[in-house]
């Protein structure tokens, strides 16, 4: 699950960036500044930002589609281990088969007999490894699913109910008095669970 962990960070990190992006682009368009003495008096003002934040662990966790895609690198991550086992357990009766037989077979036979062990090892070891790599970009693909359903749900979120922006908790390191925070990782939760 490193690998989930490692995606989810970096999509979440880009989801932030975007987000941020969005406001700033947001803010150009909006009409130039008056000057301080004028905004002081303006309604504006006294309004605060609304910034949303979600725990993405519990997105992933309680989430229909998180859930989802738990349960299927649980399966794959299972039949893997499965045929891994298996094939670990032909190596070593393979291995005890060649050890009682050694004394009887000429050196020749020897050769051959360490030489196709040494061969199913290695096959046995590029499965191990094509095996990882495939779990990899499962849990790459099904991360990357499930965030673009966040952003998704995030979106029409925030466009719904006047936030700013909605970003990761563990993106938020100060927040002055001007900001209005709220904790929307259920409403997203229930939203992606929506068809």
């Amino acid at each position: 699950m490193n690998c989930l962990k490692t995606v989810c960070l970096a999509a979440t990190l880009s989801v932030s960036v975007a987000m941020i992006a969005h406001a700033e682009e947001q803010n150009k368009l909006a009409a130039p500044s008056p000057p301080p003495a004028k905004v002081a008096k303006t309604a504006n003002t006294d309004r605060p930002v609304k910034i949303g934040y979600v725990e993405m662990e519990k997105i992933f966790s309680d989430s229909e589609r998180g859930k989802a895609a738990k349960a299927q690198v649980k399966k794959k991550t299972e039949k893997y281990r499965a045929q891994i086992a298996a094939r670990q357990k032909k190596l070593e009766k393979m291995k005890g088969d060649i050890e009682a037989k050694l004394p009887t077979l000429s050196p020749s036979q020897r050769e051959a007999k360490v030489k196709a062990l040494q061969k199913k090892i290695a096959e046995f070891q590029e499965f191990v490894k094509d095996a990882e790599k495939d779990m990899g970009k499962l849990e790459g693909e099904l991360t990357a699913s499930v965030m673009e359903s966040v952003e998704k749900a995030a979106a029409e979120y925030g466009k719904a109910n006047g936030f700013a922006a909605i970003v990761p908790k563990r993106d938020i390191l100060y927040l002055g008095n001007a900001v209005d925070v709220k904790d929307v990782t259920d409403e997203l939760t229930k939203a992606m669970s929506r068809p």
